[in-house]
């Protein structure tokens, strides 16, 4: 339990310290992102990432996203993409809300290395909730 939120300190820890240094329009004056907003941001944007990874594809985990073929591969590699991509984009929304941060479209550009993790996972054929499973599987052990 004390790792998530280690995780979680970390994340609005750091969007707060990039938003402030670099997305404030005018340096010098009282706006800043306060913490409580940066993990308020992530808690929002963790949620869907949660659901999506952690619910809705164990329905599909055991006969699709498990299995060597390609469809596992791209149904497993999907969930992922959508996730992170939810993930990504609701903390777009969450610091574009705020008037004095400028430039925060910069906060979507990892979607570019996103689309291209996804399409070489495809190519070569690496299936990460496998991986992930994997993982866990030998964490238990």
């Amino acid at each position: 339990m004390c790792l998530w939120f280690i995780v979680y300190f970390f994340y609005a820890l750091s969007f707060r310290f990039i938003s402030n240094k670099y997305l404030v329009k005018h340096q010098g004056r009282d706006y800043d992102v306060e913490w409580g907003y940066a993990f308020d941001v992530h808690l929002n944007a963790f949620y869907p990432l949660l659901v999506i990874l952690h619910f809705i594809q164990l329905f599909f985990i055991k006969y699709v996203v498990l299995s060597d073929w390609f469809i596992g591969y791209f149904v497993g590699n999907t969930f992922w993409l959508i996730a992170i991509g939810y993930y990504i984009y609701i903390t777009f929304l969450g610091y574009s809300a705020l008037p004095f941060l400028k430039n925060t479209v910069i906060l979507l550009y990892p979607f570019a290395v996103l689309i291209l993790l996804y399409v070489l996972s495809l190519a070569l054929g690496w299936n990460f909730t496998a991986m992930l499973y994997a993982f866990y599987k030998y964490r238990v052990n």
